[in-house]
């Protein structure tokens, strides 16, 4: 027996006592079923964006007149809205601004659920800080509003990658509502109460309402379903009796009602309204329904808990089902992943050069926010469409965002170095780490004509190597050691800089001081991979393919053809070779470059694809056959490094999609004595159901049906992948996963630069920092985010120099604590796995 349903549940019964009450009251113990309204915000799925956002204003409008139209009902009936999304607020305000002191009335009173989520994200496909920064727009108007955001709501998507747990917790987010539909997803097999606590890595905790039945039942329209027929109500509470302990309470969630946004879903308000009104009214029902907002919902189970209801715990990944879509426009993914690190490094420097000139932070505010925004609508779920004319729309609303978000990332870099002051020097330059790891990295200056013919670092000259690439003559060096968020000054060098020759370069081989490396000409892939210090071979020849090996799919499997290995650098810098060739009976063309460095640890591919338009269902993948079939994989993805197998031998829950998954910063793969990490800049769709693990560049198998099948017309692509082995755990490479696509920013300042601006230094053996940017709000200063990738839990310390006051805040920078500055040191608690961030002034 368990709250508000006894053992068996018998409906005869609870008809009975409804009979002897009038329709005014509410009789305590019927059960309660909260029909949420909402809306699924498909963003242009099917509309225009002016149509989108006009439906979504005038729905909001529908639903408070509503409001008003019911004010006199009992409270169960008074009319409620959700928006899914916080988008919905926002379109409102363009349409209806005459309405803002209504809209915020009515949230405040609670009858207008806002969401923390700012569109329908594919939220397998977002970093942790993509996923952060969704909920930005949703704290502001909390803020300025005044009320309070504790819940989300993710609708439609069969999917739920793990560290939305760690994520939502760490931004202050208690409970999670996910009504999806089941398609194009294994979800049909999952095997997981409808009610529970979810675990994230870190141990944090999110009460997540994940129902398999009722979305199996109606998708994400519950509450209409409910409505739909007098018998329905009666349906849903025999099953959820059923359930026994593991439901226990009496409360019901039915979540949606409107579907699909359109231009009539306005029309619907009315319908739902009178729907939960009359059957309110009816002299013998089963239930008292409410027309609810999920709050009210969750509420209910608040007391549930505190009545002693028990909720079961989960941990693991419930997969990443739709995010792979987005291949079907490849190179606007890869646009989208570039413009997201050049923005993040744009902003660090922003908020180093704030410290020295303040007013740079509320000058570049809207731009930053624009900025913000493009990035998060890049990861809006309708890379897909209706018909051909629609998913061309949003193609280009997805090209246009790219472009803009590049964009304002250069302009913002500019303004940060403008800020800095002082005129650029001849022959010097300026280098910034925008990361928080300590790291050489490489410099290649492309306009050959402006740049220096030497560099030296403190009188030491540097070595440096020209290298033609195409009609580019291009000027490669390796930096020296810069420490994290810190900055480096380069003097002019003239005289020519002999070196030892330890790099080579042949059509058999490629080697250097880490990596010897056996081209394969047959299938174009690398045959051999040779970590030189541990004299272990990384490619598993076992498994069917060679490394970086591309593979077309249209109709039947096709190889490279024709491949020709060249090599075309060698130097004191690095050494090269070209691999190329014709995708067996296409015109396909695969010409790729693999590097190997002196100083850097590092191989790198650099495929270059020119592919005609062709329309057929297709994928191009690449292949990484590395160590053997005991080797562990783990993939960090959507906020948290999972094992991509079902539990107990991986972190998938039952019922998780197995065979794909949404890569963000890296894959490892480890042995006992090694692991080998791989950064793909470009490419992130991973497909482990096509022997060793591959990365789908581009394709439109990923539901054919609605996406784009000819990649919005694009003929060039370009995929890149760093590769690295080290002894040791994957959490001492997860540093490097963010190196290589990260390169330093470049300029010509005043040579004291370094001098003038603050530190912040972070152990990279303990964590990484996800962003370093201005503070939301101007004059509170900066905030710098941290990553626990050592998995080890227990006092952090960072140190200061430049700051006079440290604070822990909330992921959304709300603050928590002060902390003290110690010899320039702070130190705080940071669990395993977990996230942190710190407020800096």
């Amino acid at each position: 027996m368990f709250q508000g349903f006894p053992a068996g549940m018998i409906i005869a019964t609870a008809v009975a006592a409804a009979a002897a009450v009038t329709a005014a009251e509410k009789p305590a113990h019927l059960p309660t079923i909260y029909v949420a309204n909402d809306n699924c915000p498909d963003y242009t799925w099917g509309l225009t964006e002016a149509a989108t956002r006009r439906a979504l204003a005038d729905l909001v409008a529908a639903h408070l007149d509503e409001m008003t139209r019911t004010d006199g009902q009992r409270f169960e009936c008074r009319n409620r809205y959700n928006m899914a999304v916080t988008q919905e607020a926002i379109c409102f305000l363009e349409h209806y601004p005459q309405r803002k002191e209504e809209l915020i009335r009515r949230i405040r009173e609670g009858r207008l659920y806002v969401s923390s989520y700012f569109c329908n994200t594919l939220w397998g496909m977002q970093s942790a800080e993509g996923a952060i920064r969704s909920f930005y727009p949703a704290r502001r108007l909390a803020d300025e509003w005044g009320f309070q955001l504790d819940s989300a709501q993710h609708i439609e998507l069969p999917s739920l990658p793990w560290g939305t747990a760690s994520i939502l917790a760490g931004c202050g987010i208690r409970s999670l509502t996910v009504p999806y539909l089941d398609y194009d997803s294994t979800l049909k097999g999952l095997k997981c109460p409808p009610l529970f606590y979810l675990e994230g890595p870190d141990g944090s905790r999110l009460r997540v309402w994940f129902d398999q039945w009722a979305s199996a039942k109606a998708n994400y329209t519950q509450g209409r379903a409910v409505l739909a027929e007098e018998s329905a109500p009666n349906e849903w509470l025999e099953h959820y009796a059923a359930l026994g302990e593991a439901y226990p309470l009496a409360a019901i969630l039915a979540s949606g009602t409107h579907g699909d946004i359109s231009p009539k879903s306005a029309a619907g308000a009315r319908v739902y309204a009178d729907k939960i009104i009359n059957f309110n009214l009816r002299p013998h029902r089963p239930a008292t329904i409410v027309n609810a907002t999920f709050d009210q919902f969750w509420q209910a189970v608040d007391e549930a808990e505190a009545r002693g209801a028990k909720l079961p715990a989960l941990r693991g990944c419930l997969g990443h089902s739709w995010e792979l879509w987005p291949v079907s426009l490849a190179r606007y993914v890869a646009a989208m992943r570039q413009g997201e690190r050049d923005f993040l490094s744009a902003e660090a420097l922003v908020a180093l050069a704030a410290a020295v000139r303040p007013e740079l932070s509320e000058s570049t505010q809207d731009a930053r926010r624009r900025a913000e925004w493009c990035w998060t609508m890049l990861a809006d779920h309708a890379w897909n469409g209706t018909d051909d004319a629609n998913r061309r729309h949003n193609a280009e609303l997805r090209r246009g965002w790219g472009e803009e978000l590049e964009r304002r990332s250069r302009e913002l870099t500019d303004a940060a170095w403008t800020a800095l002051g002082g005129e650029p020097e001849p022959g010097r330059l300026t280098l910034f780490n925008p990361l928080s790891t300590p790291r050489r990295e490489l410099v290649r200056v492309a306009d050959v004509s402006g740049a220096p013919c030497g560099v030296s670092h403190q009188g030491r000259p540097i070595a440096m190597q020209t290298v033609n690439e195409g009609e580019q003559t291009c000027l490669y060096f390796v930096s020296p050691p810069i420490a994290g968020f810190g900055f480096c000054q380069l003097g002019r060098h003239d005289e020519p800089i002999r070196t030892n020759a330890v790099l080579t370069a042949g059509r058999d081989a490629l080697e250097g001081p880490y990596y010897r490396l056996v081209p394969d000409a047959i299938t174009g892939g690398i045959a051999s991979l040779v970590h030189r210090p541990t004299g272990t071979e990384l490619v598993a020849a076992d498994r069917g393919r060679t490394l970086g090996q591309t593979v077309y799919f249209e109709g039947q499997e096709r190889l490279l053809t024709n491949v020709s290995v060249e090599p075309v650098a060698c130097g004191p810098v690095l050494a090269r070779v070209r691999i190329r060739g014709r995708i067996d009976g296409t015109e396909i063309d695969v010409d790729e470059n693999v590097t190997v460095y002196a100083e850097l640890d590092r191989v790198d591919f650099d495929f270059r694809i020119r592919k005609p338009v062709s329309t057929g269902q297709q994928r191009l993948c690449h292949a990484f056959p590395l160590l053997g079939d005991e080797s562990v994989l783990r993939v960090a993805a959507a906020g948290a490094v999972i094992r991509p197998r079902p539990q107990p031998d991986g972190d998938l829950l039952p019922g998780a999609d197995p065979r794909r998954f949404a890569v963000g910063e890296f894959l490892s793969v480890a042995s006992e004595e090694i692991v080998v990490t791989v950064v793909p800049w470009d490419a992130y769709a991973l497909r482990l159901d096509l022997g060793p693990p591959m990365f789908e560049a581009l394709g439109n198998d990923q539901n054919y049906r609605e996406v784009s099948r000819d990649q919005n017309g694009e003929t060039e692509f370009r995929f890149r992948y760093s590769l690295r082995a080290a002894p040791g755990d994957s959490g001492a490479n997860a540093a490097f996963g963010r190196q290589p696509a990260t390169p330093l920013l470049v300029s010509a300042v005043p040579a004291d630069i370094g001098q003038r601006l603050p530190r912040v230094d972070i152990d990279p053996a303990r964590a990484v920092a996800i962003c370093l940017k201005p503070c939301d709000e101007p004059d509170r200063g900066t905030v710098v985010r941290l990553w626990e990738t050592a998995g080890r839990t227990g006092s952090m310390n960072v140190g200061l120099n430049g700051y006079r006051a440290a604070y822990v805040t909330d992921l959304m920078e709300r603050d928590q604590r002060r902390l003290e500055i110690v010899d320039g040191n702070v130190s705080f608690d940071l669990p395993a796995h977990g996230y942190v961030a710190l407020r800096l002034k």
